[in-house]
């Protein structure tokens, strides 16, 4: 079965790729399986410290001749790869021949993922870093913080400098992963998607090598547009909603200029790369 993982900034619509990817009858992505975070390196601290009970044992107890030898990395490796196979294949289907998981945090593991799967795709989604803000001031303004995050607060800064923070290191780290791996990663940027879901997503199917058919995209597109996922037209905002707004470049109205100053001077250079400049 061949394998990819989603990843990208939090807040810049890897949810909604997943959800495209999804409706594809060849593909089966399933979402947050953090499987490094929260499975590969609490076993690797679980297996670390039963090869050293085993190895106080074979001191002890078999004198140096012990039944079982220390889980290697291979042995681990193999271990690690099967458990995510098995839960990313769980929803896995007769005609399924990709199967992934999207996690944004992924952006900082590709190494350990590569190490686990040599020929996996990795799919990266990029949005501009103010609607990126926005995205996480609204967040955090669900949680109940919206008085904190009133223009010119220290709390609204902190949120945004940790918005542009990952944004930053996330397409850096992907960037350098690309470069070392030719072929394997391939970006969408939420402006694209929004724009023309068709030609995007055809794209997208493109580099998986699965069907591309004209009605099967209009199909996809339909199915994970924002109004069909929302059941509003995009631009009508629900701000108690996961899907608050649909809509790229909504920054202009939920950024202050001192925001877009600082998101302007730290992101400057990566936004005009990818098209994002004002």
């Amino acid at each position: 079965m061949n394998v990819f993982f989603v990843c990208g900034a939090p807040k810049s619509g890897t949810t909604w790729l997943q959800s495209v990817l999804d409706a594809h009858p060849e593909v089966c992505c399933s979402g947050e399986g953090h499987f490094v975070q929260r499975f590969s390196l609490p076993a690797a601290q679980m297996i670390n410290a039963y090869n050293a009970q085993l190895g106080v044992e074979a001191e002890k107890v078999y004198e140096g001749r012990p039944s079982y030898q220390p889980v290697d990395q291979e042995e681990f490796d193999d271990m690690v790869r099967a458990f995510i196979l098995r839960r990313m294949g769980a929803r896995a289907s007769a005609e399924t021949r990709w199967i992934g998981d999207k996690t944004p945090a992924y952006v900082k593991q590709l190494g350990r993922l590569h190490h686990l799967f040599p020929q996996a795709r990795i799919l990266h989604m990029v949005r501009d870093p103010r609607d990126v803000a926005v995205s996480r001031l609204s967040f955090e303004a669900r949680a109940g913080r919206s008085r904190a995050l009133a223009p010119g607060e220290d709390d609204r800064r902190k949120v945004v400098e940790a918005a542009i923070g990952w944004w930053k290191d996330a397409i850096t780290r992907v960037d350098a992963f690309s470069k070392a791996h030719p072929g394997l990663v391939h970006e969408v940027t939420y402006r694209d998607l929004h724009a023309d879901p068709i030609l995007t997503s055809a794209g997208l199917f493109g580099f998986l090598g699965v069907s591309t058919e004209q009605v099967q995209l209009e199909r996809i597109a339909a199915a994970t547009s924002f109004e069909a996922m929302s059941g509003r037209p995009p631009g009508v905002e629900d701000a108690s909603s996961f899907l608050r707004k649909g809509v790229p470049g909504d920054w202009r109205n939920g950024l202050d200029a001192d925001s877009v100053e600082l998101i302007q001077e730290q992101c400057g250079e990566l936004m005009r790369e990818r098209r994002f400049a004002a």
